[in-house]
């Protein structure tokens, strides 16, 4: 899978923040982030989106595997976090595959339109 993450400008150590468009050819298909960063402890947390008409084609995977490249070589983090609904199963499968642990539940963590759902605390040491 053939997919580069772009950014606009590099707003991480200022701002705690960074996304980055993931681009097939020259098309935006997702967006990934990272935020939270902590340069002491080197970890940041992780995000995803891949748009709906572009899901289970292998882009998420890609971009996480290149994001976790990006964090270990370029920003010398130690680890990443990230945290899944518990009935996003998708996501979950996905983070797993990449190499992210189960670590937690985060009890009530999301509001939703039918309530508060719970979280999946993930971790890859990288």
């Amino acid at each position: 899978m053939n997919v580069t993450l772009n950014i606009k400008e590099n707003t991480l150590r200022k701002e705690g923040r960074q996304e980055y468009a993931v681009v097939r050819g020259e098309e935006v298909v997702g967006v990934v982030e990272l935020f939270n960063y902590d340069p002491v402890d080197m970890r940041a947390e992780v995000g995803l989106f891949i748009k709906e008409t572009e899901r289970g084609k292998g882009y998420g995977k890609a971009a996480l595997a290149e994001l976790l490249r990006h964090c270990k070589e370029t920003l010398r983090l130690h680890q990443v976090v990230c945290d899944v609904a518990v009935d996003n199963l998708a996501s979950l499968r996905l983070f797993e595959r990449i190499g992210f642990t189960r670590c937690g539940i985060l009890k009530e963590w999301t509001a939703t339109p039918q309530g508060w759902t719970d979280a999946v605390r993930m971790q890859a040491i990288i």
